[in-house]
């Protein structure tokens, strides 16, 4: 035993001599590293920092105040960390982990902050090294990440006076090709316009969507791609406010299952409370006595892209309040690829629906006499005398229906001679006693 002593203090200076010596070709291959980044990024981005050290036989490193500058954007961090860092320009740089604090991300159009990112399994584009004037291009289409979580990120873009916040978000499976995964906890929406609109969602998960091919659709052609993957996505508490409450919905739940033409969904509207807008700005529900609308909606579809068709069977709404309908309908003219465009576009084909009736017939003929200065039962016993000696069998019907709503329910059939408008369908309805405008749209009201 006597005879190691003297071996312990050159055991000792073998491993800090040699400890020196990979700490030493760490720092090496770092400097090497950040010299091959900087040469890849292009002339007119800079890449700058306080302090950088290797980490664990040079495949991390451990940088402080961090600033990344291109013609498009700036990015600062206080602390980036990089680990597990293999691969090439040729296979695709891979970083094990990558994370980052105190992150501000500067465009002319907006400005994102965030205390921490943390991402596992990243693999860079594989770009050519940048040659003239232009930038490295930040390939977002074309990254792949296993896993990805971002705390407290707030998002400012002047331009529109909105701001975003996200307390958490975590992403998982993000590549082309691939089912990913959203969480994402307590998003909040400002609009800072007037009046301010606050927008807010406690929690949301989306499964299946490919993010990946959605963003390189969107970049190379400005719509989002038509993928096959089964989707589901889960809201919980979704509430719209101005100056007043405007909208609340305790649970959405939608699934969605595409083949290469088709679309079926399936969507449900849990507790939706819709509130009246105001005298300032008066609404539907305030026009027929109402202060909200309660209810549930469920909505089954089928769409058929390339024949720009929606087949609607059924969509339900239930309301304690008002009353319970039940719909199915076909609509044709439906641009997917622009669905902000589809009140101007979309047309109905034919259309059916069931009414049961709590309370809403009476509030609307109220709202018919109060808009005429009649009292409402002088104007109800005209409106009834007059349908039942129509000689049309739909206004008879609906005479027998305003009569006794709640014993009769309201069946309404739609079959024009060619499809209407989605904008016109309710200045067509209100001129439904006119025979010359009933006839063309296919119109038939029936009480069973």
């Amino acid at each position: 035993m006597k005879k190691l002593y003297p071996a312990i203090p050159l055991l000792i200076l073998v491993l800090l001599v040699g400890s020196w010596g990979v700490h030493h070709f760490a720092q090496r291959r770092l400097e090497a590293g950040i010299a091959d980044f900087r040469a890849s990024i292009g002339p007119d981005a800079s890449f700058s920092y306080a302090t950088a050290r290797p980490r664990t036989l040079a495949r991390g490193a451990h940088f402080t105040a961090v600033t990344y500058h291109n013609p498009a954007m700036t990015l600062i961090a206080a602390d980036v960390r990089l680990g597990g860092l293999t691969g090439n320009n040729v296979q695709g740089e891979k970083i094990g982990s990558l994370v980052l604090r105190d992150v501000k991300v500067m465009t002319a159009s907006n400005t994102i902050s965030l205390d921490q990112v943390e991402l596992g399994n990243l693999v860079l584009p594989n770009t050519a090294r940048v040659t003239g004037d232009m930038a490295r291009p930040l390939g977002f289409d074309s990254l792949v990440l296993d896993r990805g979580a971002f705390t407290n990120l707030h998002v400012a873009i002047p331009a529109s006076q909105t701001d975003v916040t996200i307390g958490r978000m975590a992403v998982s499976q993000y590549g082309t090709g691939r089912s990913s995964h959203l969480d994402l906890d307590r998003l909040a929406t400002q609009i800072n316009l007037t009046p301010t609109r606050r927008i807010s969602v406690e929690h949301i998960v989306v499964d299946g969507p490919d993010f990946a091919s959605e963003v390189a659709s969107l970049i190379q052609s400005g719509h989002l791609v038509h993928e096959r993957h089964p989707q589901t996505m889960d809201l919980k508490k979704v509430e719209i406010d101005s100056t007043h409450p405007m909208l609340q919905i305790d649970h959405v739940t939608t699934s969605r299952f595409s083949t290469e033409t088709e679309d079926k969904m399936d969507t449900k509207l849990d507790h939706l409370t819709l509130w009246a807008t105001g005298t300032d700005n008066p609404s539907i529900l305030n026009a027929f006595g109402y202060d909200h609308f309660s209810g549930n909606l469920h909505a089954n579809s089928t769409s058929d892209r390339s024949a720009g068709r929606v087949h609607l069977e059924p969509l339900t709404i239930e309301s304690p309040d008002m009353g319970n309908l039940t719909m199915v309908a076909e609509l044709d003219q439906i641009p997917f690829d622009d669905m902000a465009i589809i009140p101007e576009t979309a047309r109905i084909v034919s259309a059916a629906m069931t009414w049961d009736d709590l309370s809403l017939a009476n509030h609307v003929v109220a709202g018919l006499a109060k808009s005429r200065n009649m009292d409402v039962d002088t104007y109800r016993q005209n409106l009834l005398a007059a349908l039942a000696t129509s000689d049309d069998a739909s206004m008879r019907a609906m005479g027998r229906f305003l009569q006794s709503p709640q014993d009769h329910p309201l069946q309404i059939a739609l079959r024009p001679m060619k499809p209407v408008n989605l904008m016109m369908l309710g200045v067509a309805l209100s001129m439904a006693g006119d025979p010359s405008v009933a006839a063309p749209l296919g119109l038939t009201i029936s009480t069973p």
